[in-house]
């Protein structure tokens, strides 16, 4: 609860802020996903906007509402087969039957950083940006696809569900950690960048950690 209340007072404060020329900023960004263990990369994106404070020709802070999609892929793993009544399965020879799983996870979420920034000039209107903060987010949807097949053997058959990624045991919707990015600032006040989020809180009761990566086009106005 404690977390929810920080985190809207924040939002609060963002969208309270003043509206000045060339100080808010419209962010997109693509790239990759996944989780801090064996597990495959997906598709991730985010969009949204912020708002620049200037400390001084180097210097600002710039605080930001996203949303963000991330997850992540887990390919071939083999899981043992229960019947309709949860009672492990076994084979003629008293051996568990065994399947292979294969399940996709999306997670969408509302994102807050909280970024600074510091700017080197390399000539006229061209800026060097560097850009390093905290941030937290609260997991509003996503999916996770589970399909894959019995062993090949008598009884063998494939299988396919969908669950809700935050309905699941153990799931935390609340994540806190770091973004770090490079970027190009270009006389158009068009910035072109890289940039790489990393979870510091668990996902999960599994001790899972959010990471993503992206390519990312931002406009000052």
């Amino acid at each position: 609860m404690k977390r929810h209340i920080l985190f809207t007072t924040l939002v609060a404060a963002l969208t309270a802020m003043p509206c000045t020329a060339q100080n808010w900023q419209l962010k997109i960004g693509g790239g990759l996903s996944t989780v801090s263990r064996d597990a495959a990369f997906v598709g991730a994106f985010k969009g949204g906007v912020g708002y620049e404070v200037e400390f001084d020709l180097h210097w600002t802070l710039t605080p930001a509402l996203y949303i963000y999609g991330k997850g992540w892929k887990n390919h071939n793993q083999t899981v043992f087969l229960y019947d309709e009544g949860g009672q492990q399965v076994y084979d003629e020879e008293g051996q568990p039957r065994t399947g292979i799983k294969n399940r996709t996870t999306t997670a969408n979420y509302l994102e807050l950083p909280l970024l600074f920034n510091y700017y080197t000039r390399l000539s006229e209107g061209h800026y060097l940006v560097f850009s390093a903060g905290p941030y937290a987010a609260v997991g509003l949807s996503g999916k996770q696809k589970t399909k894959g097949d019995t062993e090949q053997q008598e009884g063998g058959r494939r299988f396919y569900y969908e669950t809700r990624t935050f309905k699941e045991s153990g799931t935390r919707r609340f994540e806190a950690g770091l973004t770090a990015g490079i970027g190009y600032q270009l006389p158009s006040h068009m910035t072109i960048g890289i940039e790489a989020d990393y979870g510091l809180t668990k996902f999960n009761e599994r001790g899972l950690h959010n990471i993503a990566a992206l390519l990312t086009l931002a406009y000052q106005f």
